[in-house]
């Protein structure tokens, strides 16, 4: 019995290599089959550079916008080291995007390694890294601190979210109420940011006398406020223009880029503009020095004449009338932002006075 197992065992070995020994070399490869269907189309690539030429394609263009906001005021005098809580919102980049993001009047506290107003505060820069990324960061109508009201001024919603007049302290009162109120600081006033308040003839004290508060045509009919003055097509440079933000170059001259579409005389626009401003530079001395002689504001017609050691105890009426003239010398236009408000608060603001 033993005997046959073992054959059976070696005869299968044997049967198995000689199968192993029968396999012949490989063929040659088969044709390749036909092609398949496409497959269905991958989802747009994010954060990728895809798209970089939609914003990059002309890097000159931006070359000349860089260039043009490095001699801003907003690269050059913003005072971004002012991060702190109560002064970031405006001063730094990133204060001013939480503000936004958040809806809350100033960031939730110091902003570390503060940036000036740049190209990252304004548009949404990186966010689709597409051409839609020079979107402005905000556009709505925007509600002012002092006073209350929603202004909606187009492109230049986003300049007045900051342009706008600081809270008083002691608050501004209302119109023809009666009363007296304390100052404690020399800078009382609606800080430097009076422009779109002005513009949009908000946020004063509306003190009652012979001039009627009206807004001149601008208010109403500039097209995107702010930016069709402001960002004219540049004249040259660093002169005015674009992203100088500028109107007049600091050689003294204007750009009338932005003024053609209703102004087309050039000698007839500065002449006018000349008057103006005269004519609102003489209201302000006139004002100021009145309130000088009253003891209310200092020799140099810029602060009130107060401090925390030394208050100054005002009515109702010469508060409202120091703010008038702080808002009206702060827009920094000379009336030329709102020429016909400007001049009824200066009016009849040295009319309450007399």
């Amino acid at each position: 019995m033993r005997v046959r197992i073992c054959f059976a065992t070696i005869l299968s070995l044997a049967l198995a290599f000689s199968f192993v020994s029968c396999e012949g070399d490989q063929g040659p490869i088969g044709p390749v089959g036909p092609t398949g269907p496409t497959g269905p189309t991958g989802p747009t690539g994010q954060n990728g550079a895809e798209n970089c030429l939609d914003c990059h394609g002309s890097n000159q263009l931006i070359t000349a916008k860089l260039f043009q906001w490095e001699n801003s005021i907003h690269a050059l005098g913003g005072h971004y080291d002012r991060n702190t809580s109560s002064c970031a919102g405006c001063h730094t980049s990133q204060g001013f995007l939480e503000r936004i993001a958040s809806g809350q009047p100033s960031p939730t506290g110091t902003i570390d390694d503060p940036l000036p107003i740049n190209c990252y505060t304004c548009h949404q820069i990186h966010q689709t890294y597409s051409s839609e990324d020079w979107a402005l960061a905000s556009t709505g109508p925007v509600t002012f601190w002092v006073g209350g009201e929603t202004a909606d001024i187009g492109g230049g919603n986003l300049c007045i979210n900051c342009h706008q007049a600081r809270v008083p302290s002691p608050a501004l009162p209302a119109p023809g109420v009666d009363g007296m109120a304390t100052v404690t600081s020399s800078r009382f006033g609606p800080h430097h940011g009076s422009q779109g308040v002005l513009f949009t003839g908000n946020g004063a004290y509306e003190v009652p006398g012979p001039a009627a508060y009206t807004n001149s045509v601008h208010t109403n009919l500039v097209e995107n406020s702010c930016i069709s003055c402001h960002m004219a097509t540049v004249t040259g440079g660093r002169a005015a223009g674009g992203h100088t933000f500028r109107v007049e170059s600091e050689a003294g001259s204007l750009n009338y880029s932005g003024c053609t579409q209703c102004h087309t005389d050039e000698d007839e626009l500065e002449a006018l503009v000349e008057a103006t401003q005269a004519e609102i530079d003489d209201l302000l001395l006139q004002l100021g020095t009145r309130l000088k002689d009253l003891g209310i504001l200092q020799d140099n017609l810029e602060y009130a004449n107060a401090s925390s050691g030394s208050p100054l105890n005002l009515t109702n009426v010469q508060l409202g009338v120091l703010w008038n003239y702080q808002y009206v010398r702060e827009d920094q236009s000379l009336g030329v932002h709102n020429y016909k408000y400007a001049k009824a608060l200066l009016e009849n603001s040295i009319a309450a006075l007399n």
